[in-house]
């Protein structure tokens, strides 16, 4: 596959072809479909006139690999230097989270064929040998973050070769050497979540606990593809600017895109902040929080829960000094400040901001889902985790 100086790619949608997205001194994206269906954001509406950027635009540099992927496919392409965003768009163009797929030819798509099923990556025994042979494979996974991920097709479907693609169902993650047993806590911080009543996609931790295996939720049952899109590009800010935001803001997004389904939207936007102060995920960002849709003008919603973990359990070092402390604060604003905030602040901002009549009642739930899912999972994660979940989760309670 020749990634090398790529100018030109085809943007394509489940409604069919949408655009093109050329790259010269500027990046430029000119739709060439008069269907609406086939925009390519909720924020890039069909029009004669080109888009044009200095970078990429947000929506094509959501997926953008991060981390441990992008190193490996950086290994993998080492002999063709450097990889820009064309190239990586290309490479995971056909593998990528939400509807839109990229190619430059019509016959030069990445198709791994599945290799594992979704019962074998829950029965490993083995997770980081496992791990490495899907990071080998499916090194095209066109999904962000830095923890290291890939897109797995499920071999246990049956479907044929040709929707490849289409069953990716899969996002395994593993933990990684800088932060331990993260696939055991991403587990239990969705457990936590699911039995407080809040939505999430089917979920699974392997039997050795080293690998975190989610359904994705952009996928429908018969392979249809849904839209998605982060709050960082719903806003226009770029990955690097996903702190840069507030939780009042992105009720306003959901206000402002979700329509009909703004009130259900925002009371499960106070569901998904409550869990993460009582949880102590500071890594609750712009682009953990993603609205969902068919197609740009039909039903958009919140999307389900996804990306939560208890990081006050994990120490972090300045680069600089080598000192470790702790990050005790929010990843986004709450009433001008990232301090974790106290049962009325909380209270105040499910009522005044998503309107939520009894606010109290979801953060009681959460509370409780906390103390279950300590006492029914002890033995089944590392003794090190258990000890400091149950520490941060045992002192950041938000009940008064």
């Amino acid at each position: 596959m020749q990634t090398a100086k790529i100018k030109k790619l085809n943007v394509e949608t489940p409604e069919g072809h949408a655009g093109k997205l050329t790259k010269e001194s500027r990046y430029v994206f000119n739709y060439e479909t008069t269907s609406r269906d086939a925009e390519v954001s909720l924020v890039m509406p069909l029009r004669a006139q080109s888009y044009a950027s200095g970078g990429l635009f947000s929506v094509f540099e959501m997926n953008r690999p991060e981390g441990y992927l992008l190193e490996t496919i950086k290994k993998r392409f080492a002999k063709q230097g450097s990889l820009d965003d064309m190239a990586l768009l290309k490479i995971t163009g056909a593998n990528q989270i939400g509807r839109l797929t990229y190619r430059d030819h019509e016959d030069d798509m990445i198709n791994a064929k599945p290799q594992v099923t979704k019962e074998e990556l829950i029965r490993s025994t083995a997770s980081a040998e496992l791990f490495e042979f899907l990071s080998d494979i499916y090194f095209n996974s066109g999904v962000s973050g830095f923890q290291p991920k890939v897109i797995v097709p499920n071999a246990g479907t049956g479907l044929s070769e040709k929707t490849a693609t289409v069953t990716s169902s899969l996002i395994v993650k593993a933990a990684g050497e800088d932060y331990p047993f993260l696939a055991q806590n991403e587990f239990m911080c969705m457990e936590v979540a699911r039995r407080a009543g809040l939505t999430v996609p089917p979920f699974w931790l392997s039997e050795d606990g080293g690998l975190f295996i989610m359904e994705r939720f952009d996928l429908a049952a018969d392979g249809q593809r849904f839209g998605l899109e982060d709050m960082a590009v719903l806003m226009g800010k770029s990955p690097e600017e996903k702190y840069n935001g507030s939780v009042e803001n992105v009720a306003k997004a959901i206000d402002l895109f979700c329509g009909s389904n703004s009130v259900e939207s925002k009371a499960r936007l106070f569901e998904y902040i409550a869990l993460s102060v009582s949880l102590r995920n500071g890594d609750a960002h712009l682009k953990n929080f993603s609205l969902i849709y068919d197609t740009p003008h039909g039903d958009v919603r919140l999307s389900p829960l996804y990306d939560v973990v208890t990081t006050m359990v994990y120490r972090i070092e300045n680069p600089r000094t080598g000192a470790t402390k702790v990050d005790n604060t929010m990843a986004l604003n709450m009433f001008k400040t990232k301090n974790y905030p106290l049962a009325p602040a909380l209270i105040a901002f499910g009522k005044s901001v998503c309107m939520v009549k009894n606010p109290e009642k979801i953060i009681e739930r959460i509370e409780e889902a906390k103390h279950e899912t300590l006492a029914k999972y002890q033995n089944r994660i590392d003794p090190w985790l258990y000890i400091n979940l149950k520490s941060v989760w045992g002192g950041s309670g938000v009940v008064d």
